[in-house]
């Protein structure tokens, strides 16, 4: 990245933080706030802590600390954090900040709220398959990390109706590209140390009875993302994705069915790693990070989620989709499914998740926090 370019994310850099101390400030002093109907949101100041002590055979042993702290200046803020690292070098660093906190602002009406969220990660085996949905397995892989820094407002118009704008800042770099032949000889954009900086805005009704842990009720979100030199960014692209979430209590126990339908459709000139993706923890479980990317994608997801012990639940669950060209080629051929099960412990402010899905291509192991959808 050029001198003049690092001078322009470095500007916006500040700019972002700018922004969020004084939404934060406004937030903190703001009449609206003020006059809220705080029995709605107050609650009492809560503190988790969760160790973390795992083993995965692409990181080694990993180990850190994830920590909530919730309405500690009573305020209804909270502070998220994550430290984690692992013996063969694997690195992610993360601090959001909420005011007001999103669970306690959920099934509220509000005027006004800000997100503020920084975060680092460095993969060391970070994976390239190429494009679209019949791209070929490998083994090559090769280091990738990340800065990323976001601010998002939004205002529930209604206890349901929900609108968020929002600026993120990316500064992405894949190093030693060449040790992935297939990457190293294609002319796929995304090689070496890239910003992108993109406006986002969303639009969803929402019913869920809990960010966290939602036992019922519905989500429909329409979410536009646009990047533009205009903001520097070294990309120009839109994304559009359209969600659909639903989750029903099997009678009066902590049975639940929850399913999950999105579409995504970009255009432009988007790095390989900003494109549709489907595969990895968040997605398709059962296949391997970024495992299928192109310009379109669709992704199905069931899960049936029940209780085992105490904090301790369990998860079944089936995920379906695929990439296209575009939503023009969208076809019913050659859709990619995984199963698999996993565990869940429900900590007040958090869940910690760990899912083992199985696919044509093998079995993966994904450790993380919060339910997949």
């Amino acid at each position: 990245m050029s001198q003049n370019k690092r001078m322009k994310f470095a500007g916006w850099i500040i700019l972002l933080i700018t922004l969020g101390m004084c939404g934060i400030f406004s937030i903190l002093y703001s009449s609206d706030l003020s006059n809220q109907n705080q029995s709605d949101l107050s609650r009492k100041t809560s503190k988790t802590l969760f160790p973390i002590l795992m083993y995965n055979s692409d990181i080694g042993m990993g180990y850190g600390i994830k920590g909530v702290v919730r309405n500690y200046y009573h305020a209804n803020e909270s502070f998220d954090t994550i430290l984690f690292g692992s013996s063969k070098g694997e690195q992610w660093y993360k601090l959001a900040f909420s005011i007001p906190d999103f669970e306690l602002r959920q099934g509220t009406a509000y005027p006004c709220a800000v997100d503020v969220t920084l975060e680092f990660n460095k993969r060391l085996k970070s994976n390239f398959f190429g494009r679209g949905n019949n791209s070929a397995d490998n083994e090559w892989q090769f280091p990738k990390e990340y800065v990323r820094m976001q601010l998002v407002g939004s205002r529930a118009f209604t206890e349901q109706m929900i609108g968020e704008i929002g600026l993120v800042l990316t500064h992405t770099t894949v190093y030693d590209y060449d040790q992935n032949l297939l990457l190293a000889s294609t002319n796929v954009v995304g090689k070496g140390e890239f910003a992108t900086s993109c406006l986002r805005a969303q639009f969803r009704r929402d019913s869920r009875d809990s960010r966290i842990h939602p036992h019922r009720g519905w989500t429909c979100s329409l979410t536009t993302s646009i990047a533009s030199k205009a903001i520097a960014s070294d990309f120009e692209f839109q994304r559009y994705q359209v969600e659909l979430t639903g989750y029903r209590q099997i009678g009066s126990s902590n049975h639940i069915l929850a399913g999950r339908l999105w579409l995504q459709q970009q255009y432009g000139d988007a790095p390989y790693y900003d494109q549709c993706i489907i595969g990895g923890g968040w997605t398709a479980r059962g296949f391997k990070e970024n495992r299928f990317f192109d310009h379109a994608a669709c992704l199905t997801s069931f899960e049936y989620r029940f209780p085992i012990y105490s904090r301790l639940g369990g998860v079944l669950f089936v995920d379906s989709g695929r990439v296209f060209h575009g939503l023009q080629a969208a076809s019913l051929n050659n859709w990619k499914m995984d199963f698999g099960g996993g565990l869940r412990y429900y900590l007040d402010n958090f869940i910690v998740r760990f899912d083992v899905g199985t696919s044509n291509e093998g079995t993966r192991m994904f450790f993380n926090f919060g339910h997949v959808f």
